[in-house]
């Protein structure tokens, strides 16, 4: 099998996959009910059309007509809440949206922003999502956005036994954000922080025993073993840098009282009337 045959397999298989865990997440992976309403909030009370990149179950009903758009039939068929008269889901490709210039008053995803390779393919996606906008319409993203200066892996340890970090799921996007700040570069394969979690903390139950975090909440990690997927974790700045040259205005919503809140706002943007 050629390399690029085998990654693309395994990149999908992380898809394939994901929905399994669903069930484990928690916040800061999934966004809770203050966040929720943070992003209705947001997009504004006078919107009738919503375009939700993923199909992320507790935005489902943020606008009365809503179009879910996800890359992967698994996601959809065993995350998404199911289709109405009011939402629906259905495959497609974020960088090439199906729809004609200005088809919707807002935009919305969580977390969607990690996904795309920055710069060159967060470009691309706030390009498209630009174009069908209204104008004015905005697109609303929570992010995970690393700090300017992460703590070092070694303190993330004694943080974790310690009883600091509020769970497994905010230790896998502190290690992410720590090494992407030690390196300089964004970008980071998932696989990576999956084996820099198990240098960590080679002993699972260990872990969990001094952490009170469930084994199966720990074993999550394991999607992204064999995984050719990278993930992006932009500072603050970098967001605002690469978002202005498509939209008009650009500001930061804090949302939400979770383990990490403070590095997951809201990314608010504008599109040019």
């Amino acid at each position: 099998m050629r390399a690029k045959d085998k990654g693309d397999r395994m990149a999908l298989d992380h898809w394939q996959s994901y929905h399994e865990k669903w069930s484990r997440l928690r916040p800061p992976l999934r966004p809770d009910a203050d966040v929720v309403e943070a992003f209705r909030t947001a997009v504004g009370a006078g919107i009738h059309t919503a375009l939700l990149l993923g199909v992320t179950p507790e935005l489902a009903d943020i606008a009365p007509d809503l179009i879910a758009i996800d890359s992967s039939q698994p996601m959809i068929d065993h995350i998404w809440p199911g289709n109405t008269a009011r939402r629906r889901a259905r495959r497609g490709d974020w960088y090439a949206l199906d729809f004609v210039d200005g088809s919707f008053d807002a935009a919305l995803g969580d977390g969607v922003l990690t996904f795309p390779h920055y710069p060159d393919r967060t470009r691309v996606l706030l390009r498209e999502i630009r174009r069908v906008l209204r104008p004015g319409g905005r697109f609303v993203c929570r992010l995970f956005a690393a700090p300017e200066d992460a703590e070092p892996l070694e303190r993330l340890r004694d943080d974790a036994f310690r009883g600091a970090i509020g769970n497994f799921h905010a230790l896998k996007w502190h290690v992410a954000m720590a090494l992407v700040r030690a390196s300089g570069e964004p970008n980071i394969a998932v696989e990576r922080i999956r084996d820099t979690v198990m240098h960590l903390f080679p002993d699972r139950d260990a872990l969990a025993r001094s952490t009170g975090w469930a084994r199966a909440d720990i074993d999550t990690i394991d999607v992204y073993d064999g995984s050719a997927e990278v993930y992006a974790f932009p500072t603050r700045a970098q967001y605002l840098a690469i978002s202005r040259d498509e939209f008009a205005t650009v500001h930061f919503i804090e949302a939400g009282r979770y383990p990490l809140a403070e590095r997951c706002p809201l990314l608010v943007l504008e599109a040019r009337r």
